[in-house]
């Protein structure tokens, strides 16, 4: 494949006008870039195999935003690596530096949108393991979802919603911390549930 065709493969996955820079750092650090299929566990990850080199993937069902946000945070780790293999935590100082400082050229308006722009600047001053541990930037990134993929956060919900997560039928409850006490409909079980968690809303018959 030649470059202009990486490159466009790109422009299906990133906002177009930071395309370019993500396509660089993936040529200049040399590793193997997957989109991958939804998982539920996670929104992308970064390995080192001795065998294999570095590999990060993506889940592709995310939007260019979102995408750009889980693509860079995995890139850090990648970094992070190089420098420190495993001498330090995962998600701390390294990794947080290394987030901010990659992510830093495209904080502006004229490359991304001024209101995602805000509220990465803030989270990047202390990013957290996981995007979605940040509620800003869930209900920013939420807004540049395609309107028949978007879904509802459970916090968004009263208190006594009932409400459907996977195959499971709940009902929302009190807060603990950054989890719900969820209550299964039909069998009583009691499960914690994640306050980002993506939700579908159950329409009760009358």
């Amino acid at each position: 494949m030649n470059k202009n065709k990486k490159i466009e493969s790109f422009l299906d996955h990133f906002p177009p006008k930071v395309a370019e820079y993500c396509f660089n750092l993936w040529n200049e650090l040399s590793f193997e870039f997957i989109v991958s299929k939804k998982r539920d566990s996670k929104l992308g990850d970064f390995r080192f195999a001795p065998n294999k080199g570095f590999q990060i993937t993506v889940n592709h069902n995310l939007n260019p935003y979102a995408f750009l946000v889980t693509y860079l945070h995995e890139v850090a780790h990648l970094i992070t690596y190089q420098k420190h293999k495993n001498a330090v935590n995962p998600h701390g100082q390294e990794w947080k530096d290394a987030f901010l400082e990659v992510f830093d050229p495209l904080l502006d308006p004229e490359l991304l949108p001024s209101d995602v722009v805000k509220v990465l600047k803030a989270y990047l001053l202390n990013p957290v393991a996981t995007s979605n541990g940040y509620t800003p930037l869930v209900e920013v990134l939420k807004k540049y979802d395609p309107a028949e993929e978007a879904v509802l956060l459970l916090f968004n919900l009263p208190e006594g919603t009932i409400f459907q997560l996977k195959n499971l039928r709940l009902q929302k409850g009190k807060l603990r911390r950054t989890r719900y006490i969820c209550q299964e409909v039909h069998t009583g079980k009691l499960y914690l549930v994640a306050k980002n968690a993506h939700v579908q809303l159950i329409e009760m018959q009358a």
